[in-house]
């Protein structure tokens, strides 16, 4: 049998110790971790069994206070690119597992921190996180960490860590060890419970705080182990942390005996292997259903634009009393539909009836100031923004919707989209005849909502037409302008799938949502009283950006 380093092993002979990967350099645990720390493995097993929402452990004064300060000055000194997706956004160094492949004059520059990343991955350590856990043996050469930044608006939104072979997940704070991190300020690891298998609640049950050389550990568990982490708040102070993975042991570092019993478990496996967060949300699987439509007719002389059907017509929602007067010209239907029929999306500014709008617009405010979810007053810049309450604006109505590793909103159900002379409004506009419908209000509240990216569970063959009409708050001149910019999230996005990264915090990291660059397909920016139409086939993928507490501004749609 050939092994991955391609060397064959007669059978009649003797089973000799395979070339076993290591890093480089020396580790010292004793001299790197607090004094003592290495023989509370059994107390620390008792605090971990007990915990909840699944089993976690956090480890206050992990490290030397004096080496690990002196890590997080050669971690500040790098620079840290900004990189965003639908999970997440957050300011990266590059990886601190290739430190062994920097030249050596490099590296002196980075010696604490070699001394730290070995002294994690040495055995002692590891048998000292394997006992706490409960896993089996960790990799000695696998080293996966690296170093983020979460400044204001940065977050990680809900997933289960599983990928490829992780076993053990784990976060080192290096907040500022003068002035403490505060909760309030944001950047807390959140814990989710699940309600079913695979499926976690909408809201976390434990939120664990930042704290200057605190380390937060769980073992990684397909389907169960969901986390996020909670937008910063903080104006004037970032949150920087190292991350990172401990691996189930490598074929490279194992003996023969070793390699022989894996691949056996491997095969005994099979497809038996829980299904991670990313690979569920590649689709969605049919938690918000499509509904048939009633018949209508688009054909003969019996047909009238629906606009014009006034109010003799026996309908129970008059079209031409709710949209703008110029979306009845029969000029610019045709014009609209020229357009849509050439770029598959059309967006229908200034779409409802100015006094209209203005009412909507009006009551939306008065139910966020209601609902502690908007300020009566535009908050300074200089002022942080509060955390996130999940219960705010969960009233009357109003459903909280998971699950969380899909989507995070609030939800009521309305009849506009499924009426007869809206579905030939939009028959005029795109020439679609849609047969099926899912349709609802949706309530992005910031600092808490957003979906992530997803195909559609209807007919791949035949596609969905999105028809979305979205509002959100322009008290200023300024608010108008940041939800422009699409800084705080809230934008709509259409990307082809992405089958080259399985990992659901990191896949395309390295694409930006501007058109054009081989990232999204399609972005649209929130605005006020715009109907976006956009016609997408089954396997692209749809997000709307988390909306930020930096605007502190409600977005509906």
């Amino acid at each position: 049998m050939k092994h991955p380093n391609g060397e064959g092993a007669a059978a009649t002979s003797p089973k000799k110790p395979r070339l076993i990967k290591r890093l480089k350099g020396e580790a010292n645990p004793q001299k790197v971790f607090r004094q003592g720390l290495l023989n509370e493995a059994e107390t620390l097993r008792k605090d971990y069994v007990k915990s909840g929402p699944y089993q976690h452990i956090v480890i206050p004064s992990l490290v030397s206070d004096d080496l690990l300060r002196r890590v997080r000055q050669e971690l500040l000194a790098i620079h840290a690119t900004r990189k965003e997706t639908d999970i997440y956004r957050v300011f990266q160094t590059g990886d601190l597992a290739n430190l062994d492949g920097l030249p050596d004059h490099e590296l002196k520059q980075l010696s604490n921190l070699l001394e730290l990343r070995n002294a994690l991955y040495s055995e002692e350590f590891r048998d000292f996180v394997g006992k706490v856990c409960g896993v089996g043996k960790l990799s000695p050469s696998k080293a996966d960490l690296s170093h983020n930044r979460y400044k204001a608006g940065c977050h990680l939104l809900c997933h289960d860590d599983v990928i490829g072979t992780r076993s053990v997940s784990y976060i080192i704070y290096l907040t500022d060890p003068d002035h403490p991190w505060k909760p309030e300020d944001g950047g807390g690891l959140e814990l989710l419970p699940v309600v079913s298998k695979g499926t976690p609640a909408v809201h976390p049950t434990v939120i664990i705080p930042p704290s200057w050389n605190q380390m937060a550990m769980f073992a990684v568990q397909p389907g169960h182990s969901f986390h996020s982490v909670a937008e910063v708040v903080s104006v004037d102070r970032d949150r920087p942390s190292i991350s990172g993975w401990f691996h189930v042991m490598q074929p490279e570092d194992m003996t023969e005996e070793e390699f022989a019993a894996y691949e056996k478990e491997q095969a005994e496996l099979g497809a038996e292997k829980a299904t991670a967060s990313l690979d569920q949300l590649m689709n969605d699987d049919g938690e918000f259903p499509f509904h048939d439509l009633p018949k209508f007719s688009v054909k003969g002389s019996h047909f009238q634009h629906p606009l014009n059907l006034k109010k003799k017509a026996k309908m129970k929602i008059q079209l031409h009393l709710l949209l703008r007067k110029s979306h009845s010209s029969s000029h610019l239907s045709t014009q609209s539909n020229e357009r849509f029929c050439s770029e598959s999306s059309i967006q229908l500014t200034s779409f409802l009836e100015p006094s209209l709008a203005a009412s909507l617009t009006a009551s939306t405010i008065h139910q966020d100031e209601h609902d502690d979810l908007l300020p009566k007053k535009p908050r300074s810049p200089k002022t942080p923004a509060p955390i996130a309450n999940y219960e705010a604006g969960i009233k009357g109505n109003w459903t909280p919707t998971g699950p969380s590793h899909k989507h995070h909103l609030a939800s009521i159900q309305h009849t506009l989209f499924t009426s007869k002379p809206f579905l030939r409004f939009l028959y005029l506009i795109t020439s679609l005849k849609p047969t099926s419908l899912r349709s609802r209000i949706r309530r992005f509240r910031p600092g808490m909502d957003y979906t992530l990216a997803t195909t559609s569970s209807a007919n791949e063959d035949l596609g969905v037409l999105d028809a979305t009409l979205c509002f959100v708050c322009e008290r200023t001149k300024k608010d108008a302008e940041a939800w422009a910019s699409d800084e705080v999230g809230g934008f709509d996005c259409y990307m082809a799938p992405d089958e080259g990264n399985e990992d659901p915090a990191q896949y395309r990291a390295q694409k930006r949502w501007a058109e054009g660059d081989g990232g999204a397909l399609l972005s649209v920016s929130a605005t006020s009283n715009c109907l976006n139409l956009v016609m997408r086939e089954g396997e692209v993928m749809r997000f709307i950006k988390y909306v930020g507490r930096e605007l502190l501004e409600f977005q509906y749609e």
